[in-house]
């Protein structure tokens, strides 16, 4: 009988597939007009962990938005424009080393524009 292997959390919940991924991310709490800058480490259906300009508490609601790359849209220009939660806050092990977020995605849209 072959097993087939599922990541799941700690909640024995399954998780979705992460994709290991570096690209630009803008993002900015609900509240906020001006946008921060991020890098994406990866990515699944359900979030996102990224590198992050400023770090917020968890549970703050967010905007983010990025550009898809072409192996996962089909074609340039897609952006997606998110909102989300942030669920994890992973302080950095030295100063100089960056802080990230893990945010779950709520929903999501494509924009057809440029960031």
């Amino acid at each position: 009988m072959s097993k087939r292997w599922v990541n799941t959390t700690a909640n024995g919940s399954e998780r979705a597939q992460r994709f290991a991924i570096a690209m630009p991310i803008q993002y900015r709490p609900l509240s906020d007009l001006t946008w921060l800058d991020g890098q994406v480490e990866n990515i699944s259906r359900s979030g996102v962990l990224f590198r992050a300009e400023r770090v917020m508490d968890v549970a703050t609601l967010l905007q983010m938005r990025f550009e898809l790359p072409a192996e996962f849209g089909g074609q340039t220009g897609a952006l997606v424009v998110c909102r989300g939660e942030v669920v994890r806050t992973l302080l950095p092990p030295t100063e100089d080393a960056p802080q990230r977020l893990a945010a779950r995605i709520l929903d999501y849209r494509f924009v057809r524009s440029e960031l």
